[in-house]
């Protein structure tokens, strides 16, 4: 971090240090105020982190995943979905001390910017932020996910657009004039940018789940992952329901709304659902993939489709052996 920054601007960055090990972010905290980042609070619960985003527009969050056993994940989960505070592209880095996949690819698929495996010094958290400030990766949106792209090559082909997000630690940083009512406004108009692309997301993966399990259908079989499948259905057309209001989408709410009740019905029961219910499920799905994407002809959509089932039929071979 540069000593010589502006201490008047640089007090005006709000951050938050999560966690309970005080010998690790006491030291970190008196660093950054010593450089002049007056703003900085050491926060040692989730519920009080919770409250922090909400008084405020939050500039740079660096969490320990094990805060509140975890608690942690979800509220950045939610930050990144609009659900939580004024600012879902504020900047967070997470900490783990955790050094099994399956926690370190949680805390990952939160949305978190960078995740450091403890134990680690102030200066490497310090040269993380700094990292943040010139090099953010640019964000994408899925159907459930909302973050930093993260593919490894990039120069593999992808159909996922990328956002850059407004990034206020880097316009505090640098000194830039920006008014609060401008500043909310900007992050607006992003976050619809990346709301209406989660949306978009969402209609096709209702699209994806609905090809996927109507087969099982016409030979009467189903297991554990057809349920789920199912499930997953009901929950991302309920959560399309959830999101659609204000957005250009939002004539299409009865369609996601009748399909979300559809979906319960069936998996509740798939080996006793309705013929009719089942015979549904198709045109409702296409009806809403076509009203996200209505300037794609409904023929290539449903070749993109066919590819991702193929690509997760083989995936699914490749870890079966099946």
């Amino acid at each position: 971090m540069n000593k010589e920054a502006s201490k008047v601007d640089l007090a005006q960055i709000r951050i938050a240090l999560c966690g309970l090990n005080r010998q690790v972010l006491l030291p970190v905290r008196s660093e950054l105020m010593s450089i002049g980042y007056q703003g900085t609070e050491w926060i040692r619960s989730d519920e009080e982190l919770r409250r922090w985003i909400q008084t405020g527009i939050p500039d740079l969050i660096v969490a320990d995943h094990q805060l509140d056993e975890g608690a942690a994940i979800r509220t950045v989960r939610e930050i990144r979905n609009g659900d939580l505070g004024e600012n879902p592209f504020a900047v967070v880095i997470m900490t783990t001390w955790a050094n099994d996949p399956e926690n370190v690819r949680a805390a990952i698929n939160s949305g978190v910017d960078d995740l450091i495996v403890a134990p680690y010094s102030t200066g490497q958290l310090l040269e993380r932020i700094q990292k943040m400030i010139t090099d953010r990766k640019p964000f994408i949106a899925t159907s459930d996910y909302v973050g930093p792209e993260r593919r490894r090559d990039p120069s593999r082909e992808s159909n996922i657009p990328t956002f850059e997000p407004p990034n206020t630690l880097r316009m505090r940083q640098e000194g830039e004039k920006v008014d609060t009512v401008s500043l909310k406004e900007r992050i607006a108009e992003s976050n619809m940018q990346i709301k209406e692309e989660k949306l978009r997301r969402i209609g096709f993966q209702i699209s994806f789940l609905v090809d996927l399990v109507l087969p099982k259908f016409g030979i009467g079989e189903f297991n554990e992952e057809t349920v789920e499948h199912l499930e997953r259905l009901a929950r991302m057309s309920g959560e399309a329901v959830q999101r659609l209001e204000d957005t250009k989408y939002a004539g299409i709410s009865q369609l996601c709304r009748s399909l979300h009740k559809l979906a319960q019905r069936i998996a509740a029961d798939p080996a006793q659902s309705s013929p009719d219910d089942v015979e549904l499920l198709k045109p409702l799905s296409r009806a809403i993939l076509e009203a996200f994407y209505p300037s794609e002809s409904t023929g290539d959509l449903v070749d993109q489709i066919a590819g991702a089932i193929s690509s997760y039929n083989d995936r699914k071979s490749r870890f079966t052996g099946k």
